[in-house]
Order: C-alpha cells, then sequence, then structure tokens
C-alpha cells in the first residue's frame, strides 16, 4: 500500500469517482478537482491510498479554528467497497496524524453516524478518540445512501494526537471495559425477529459512568426494519444530548457477542480528561 499526496490531474478525477463510489452522492455533494486542489496547496492534505496502483481509499482534511484553538479538520475518509476490513482506512489516519504533527497541531475532528458501529470502534478503540459533542441532522439535504431514511446525526470525534490516550490505543494497549460498570442509559429489549429495540431512555442522576446502546448493523437494519432504524436514532439522540449536557464523555465502545446478534455499547464517563 502507497499512500501519498495526490500529484495530477488523472488522481484528482479518480478521487471524485471514489466519492461516487463510496457514498453514491449526487453530483451536487461531491468534492471536485478544483476544490481538493486548493486545498492541498493551501495548508490542508489530499492523500490517496494506491494499491498496484491503484486508488482504493481516500481522505482529505484542512485547518480549522474554533474558540481559540487552531486544529486539522478532516472532512472525508473513503475506502472501496469491499476493501473496508484490509486495515486501509487506518493506515490512511495514521498517515493523517504524521502529517499534522509535522503541522504543530495536536488536535484533529471529524464527525461521523453515532449508529454506525463500525466506524464508532475504528475511531474510538483502535485510534483513541474521544466524544462530547453531538449535532442533529447536520446534513438536513443529504442525497448519500448512508444518510436514506435517516436524519443525518453525526458525533464530532476529537482525536488529540499527541497524547498518552492515542498513543497507547495506536500501540494496541487496550483499555479493559466492563459492562457492568456503566449503568445502561437505553433500556432494551429483544423484538420477535431478534432485533434489539430501545424501550426507553434514562439518565442517571447520580453516577460516574454510563452506557447507550446502539444496533450492531444499522445499515442491515434499515434494510429490514426502517421503522425500528428511526426509533433507535430518535431514542439514541434523546440519551447522548442529555449525557452529554451532563458533563459526560464517550471513551469507549464494547461490543458483546449474543447467540443471535452482537450487541454494541458507547461507554461514557463524566468528566473524562484526555491524557
Amino acid at each position: 500500500m502507497d499512500i501519498r499526496k495526490l500529484a495530477t490531474a488523472s488522481e484528482y478525477l479518480e478521487a471524485e469517482r471514489l466519492q461516487q463510489a463510496v457514498w453514491h452522492f449526487p453530483d451536487r455533494e461531491l468534492i471536485p478537482l478544483n476544490e481538493l486542489v486548493v486545498l492541498q496547496k493551501n495548508g490542508g492534505h489530499v492523500f490517496g491510498g494506491f494499491d498496484r496502483g491503484v486508488m482504493t481509499a481516500f481522505c482529505f482534511g484542512m485547518p480549522g479554528y474554533r474558540d481559540g484553538k487552531v486544529y486539522h479538520y478532516s472532512r472525508m475518509l473513503g475506502v472501496l467497497p469491499g476493501r473496508q476490513d484490509t486495515g486501509i482506512g487506518y493506515a490512511m489516519k495514521l498517515k493523517q496524524r504524521e502529517y499534522v504533527l509535522e503541522q504543530g497541531l495536536d488536535l484533529v475532528l471529524w464527525t461521523f453516524d453515532p449508529l454506525q458501529s463500525r466506524n464508532a470502534y475504528l475511531n474510538i478503540e483502535k485510534l483513541g478518540c474521544v466524544i462530547r459533542e453531538y449535532s442533529v441532522n447536520l446534513y438536513p439535504a443529504s442525497g448519500s445512501r448512508f444518510n436514506e431514511g435517516l436524519e443525518s446525526d453525526r458525533f464530532t470525534a476529537e482525536w488529540w494526537i499527541a497524547s498518552r490516550r492515542v498513543k497507547d490505543s495506536l500501540a494496541g494497549r487496550k483499555r479493559a471495559h466492563e459492562l457492568e460498570d456503566y449503568p445502561p442509559a437505553v433500556r432494551t429489549g429483544t423484538t420477535p425477529d431478534g432485533w434489539r429495540e430501545p424501550l426507553g431512555v434514562g439518565i442517571p442522576g447520580r453516577g460516574k459512568r454510563l452506557s447507550i446502546e446502539v444496533p450492531d448493523d444499522i445499515d442491515a437494519l434499515k434494510n429490514e426494519d426502517l421503522t425500528l432504524a428511526q426509533r433507535w436514532r430518535e431514542s439514541t439522540r434523546r440519551a447522548f444530548v442529555a449525557a452529554f449536557k451532563k458533563g459526560y464523555v464517550v471513551q469507549g465502545f464494547l461490543g458483546i457477542p449474543e447467540a443471535a446478534r452482537r450487541r454494541s455499547f458507547y461507554l461514557l464517563e463524566k468528566g473524562y480528561r484526555v491524557r
């Protein structure tokens, strides 16, 4: 795998095609060649991941500024269908971290759907991100197939790339999680079809920790029972917004194998500080 900055017109055009292949965007949502070139030349980065000369992954980002803090915003990371479980996305994030550290910055932000458990595991457990911000329907008119049927709620992932937490995560030094230490904020049951379903939301009045369950495979659930997927969006939205207002921070993610379907849980701790 060769990961490098895009340099030719044909490579930038291939990045446009990769966006369509990954997200099925309408034309108005594509980031075109001209904008990518401008970003590359003005403090941003546009990386391609090449396998034997074929671009199989793409990411780009740019400097950002908020509340007196300069950081790097990671706008897109896409991997071609059929290549998602090969480690390419992880390798692209490592290349991004290297680039941002060379800029003298220590924070990378990006957004992702809280119901996408695969992304959650990568971002929180493998990369060491923390989360304390929830945006409701961030892209209200998005035509991406991943948003079809659900409002586009998003987490903001904070990747403190020089922190001990991130260094430990990248070195494979795992944090031990025990689900019983994290009381549930979303009560769940099982449908006759074997899916987990939300039954109620309640943030504990006291306590340092809590968990919030999400479907293990939201895309499969949408295909089979869109109404249930929408209930999950509504219930988890209520839970995360309330928890973040009380000072809880997502600092772990846990998958539990079960006979029917895996279960997935975000693990939150009040006042958690990145170290």
